[in-house]
């Protein structure tokens, strides 16, 4: 004999602790992944080893207008803002455009707090590409321009109000970064990326 079970309407408040729930699932996932190992793990590459702990640290100071201080800087924005424009793509753009931030939308709370937490790895990507753009003041100042109006992208998506023309807009700021990329030599590609905690 099956029990009938009643389901309760998803709330509002509902919603937002699922979204809470995700970036803490996110900040301890990351918080878990240190750098630090103590004996039984797997042996890091050599390449990796001889970089000093600081090499993917985000880049927190204004732009210079110096050269090239971080070794191979061009190929480590290349890769970081891949990943950050791979993890954009896939779970907030597609999602915008295909309309499942919209209120009527079915799972919209899910898809929601997939992009909150696919927004966060996002902006520390964007964090790190800068820190590997500061050679080039202009690309520099691009990194500044996304990374200002990624965070309030961020900011709608946590509590639910991020709308189509929003991510609109970070898309076309993330097309900016690209084109003064490539015309700076610092040219990169979408990188297929999965986000934990996100899928």
């Amino acid at each position: 004999m099956m029990v009938p079970v009643s389901r309760k309407p998803v709330t509002r408040a509902t919603q937002c602790g699922a979204v809470l729930l995700a970036v803490l699932l996110s900040v301890v996932l990351v918080g878990a992944c240190g750098s630090r190992t103590t004996g039984g793990g797997s042996a890091a590459p050599a390449a990796a080893a001889s970089e000093p702990a600081d090499a993917e640290t985000p880049y927190e100071g204004t732009c210079p207008s110096g050269e090239n201080s971080r070794p191979l800087a061009k190929t480590r924005f290349a890769l970081h803002a891949g990943l950050e424009l791979g993890a954009f793509q896939r779970y907030i753009y597609k999602p915008a455009r295909e309309g499942k931030f919209r209120a009527n939308a079915d799972n919209r709370g899910r898809t929601l707090a997939k992009a909150a937490v696919a927004g966060l790895f996002t902006a520390h990507e964007l964090k790190v590409a800068k820190g590997f753009a500061v050679a080039n003041p202009t690309l520099c100042n691009a990194a500044q321009s996304i990374s200002n109006n990624f965070t309030a992208l961020v900011d709608k998506l946590k509590n639910g109000s991020a709308t189509e023309a929003d991510v609109n807009a970070s898309q076309s700021s993330f097309d900016a970064l690209r084109q003064q990329a490539t015309q700076d030599g610092f040219g990169f590609n979408e990188k297929n990326v999965t986000v934990p905690g996100a899928d």
